[in-house]
């Protein structure tokens, strides 16, 4: 794998399109295709990224949508774009100056291999910088607090004295990825995963702490079938029980320290995009 860095335009041996200015009232947005695709944002006054992202519809209406949002004069509600809150939040703290870059591979017109490769991008980023993009995962930076979405019609700001924001929690750090390869190993990402069982066998005896699972048919993986994390393992994976196949193999991987839902989605991410990378497609049943 060709894993260049971040800011480079064959990152992950993709077609980059060259970085310019994210505000809505330039010229470099009407330049970005219309079909589905990936970006990123960076602010050059800040190490590493700020956002990755894709879209299926429209890949210059989604970045016009996250644009009007971290330019406006107030900080917007987390739609249309949940990232923008906290794009708008960054800007005020180092100025008007995000930067985007978008690219349209082949993979992108197909969700379930664009939103695996989105998984992917967030995980090499993971390991390289040791933390997620700042606005993944629907997080803020310090010193301020998220808007709502729209229907709650609260927007956010500046934290006053006393006030404290749950999304402004740091997220976790990166997996071990010396052991990557083996999707089915009990160690698989650093991780002790317990021993496989049937759906059919998913009883009392599974922990109710928070966690990561993954599902596979045997014989026919990899691929996975699935990957998740929950914050009740038994109640989600009882639920999958009555869903699925219960001849479908499970084990999971008690979290400490992942209290938070954007820590274990920081987590499940990372394992979606190994998963990408090491076997070239996402789970089955993912997306």
């Amino acid at each position: 794998m060709n894993e260049s860095r971040f800011y480079a335009d064959d990152w992950l041996d993709v077609d980059w399109s060259n970085w310019g200015t994210l505000d809505p009232t330039g010229d470099h947005l009407s330049t970005f295709s219309t079909d589905e695709g990936l970006y990123r944002v960076r602010h050059p006054a800040r190490a590493g990224l700020e956002y990755i992202g894709e879209t299926g519809r429209n890949l210059r209406g989604r970045i016009r949508a996250l644009a009007r949002g971290a330019f406006a004069n107030e900080m917007p509600y987390r739609d249309p774009h949940t990232a923008a809150p906290c794009l708008w939040a960054v800007q005020q703290e180092d100025g008007e100056k995000l930067e985007v870059s978008v690219a349209t591979p082949t993979l992108a017109e197909d969700k379930q291999s664009r939103k695996a490769f989105e998984d992917a991008l967030i995980a090499v980023y993971r390991r390289e910088m040791g933390e997620s993009p700042t606005a993944n995962f629907g997080r803020i930076i310090d010193g301020y607090q998220q808007s709502t979405y729209r229907s709650g019609e609260e927007r956010g700001g500046p934290l006053e004295p006393g006030e404290t924001e749950s999304n402004t929690e740091e997220g976790v750090g990166p997996l071990d990825w010396s052991r990557s390869d083996d999707v089915l190993s009990e160690d698989w990402m650093g991780l002790l995963w317990s021993s496989p069982r049937p759906l059919a066998d998913a009883d009392a005896s599974i922990p109710t702490d928070d966690g990561l699972y993954r599902i596979w048919r045997e014989d026919e993986a990899p691929p996975l079938e699935y990957i998740g994390q929950s914050s009740n393992l038994k109640s989600r994976l009882y639920r999958h029980r009555r869903n699925r196949d219960e001849a479908l193999l499970f084990s999971y991987s008690e979290l400490e320290e992942h209290d938070a839902q954007h820590k274990r989605e920081e987590v499940e991410t990372e394992l979606i995009g190994v998963h990408w990378l090491e076997i070239g497609t996402s789970p089955r049943d993912q997306f």
